[in-house]
């Protein structure tokens, strides 16, 4: 069921971050990154960034104490639904804890 995205930000919902980890995001998990990659240009969250750093041993890790290198965000494009490119997300589907866009409500989140 939908309700309305204001009422999910009041309530702590974690689904935006001022940085957000690529990985669990490109999974449909929203997890705040704690490191930033400067090679891959990618965010990770503590747990992906383990992966990350067994596969590129080489590749330069910033971590949160080094946030002012990390790249900029645009949180208006976080508003956007990933699957309606043209649509801004308007709620909050609680049976799949999904932000979602009035043309997901009405195709796929009744």
């Amino acid at each position: 069921m939908a309700s309305n995205l204001e009422s999910s930000i009041h309530r702590g919902s974690e689904s935006f971050f001022d940085f957000s980890c690529f990985p669990c995001q490109e999974n449909d998990r929203y997890t705040q990154a704690e490191f930033y990659c400067e090679d891959c240009s990618k965010l990770y969250c503590s747990k992906c960034v383990e992966y990350h750093n067994y596969l590129y041993k080489k590749h330069e890790i910033l971590d949160k104490t080094n946030i002012s290198q990390w790249p900029e965000t645009n949180v208006g494009e976080q508003e956007i639904c990933q699957d309606h490119k043209k649509e801004k997300l308007t709620g909050f589907c609680e049976d799949h804890s999904q932000l979602i866009c009035h043309a997901c409500h009405v195709h796929t989140h009744q």
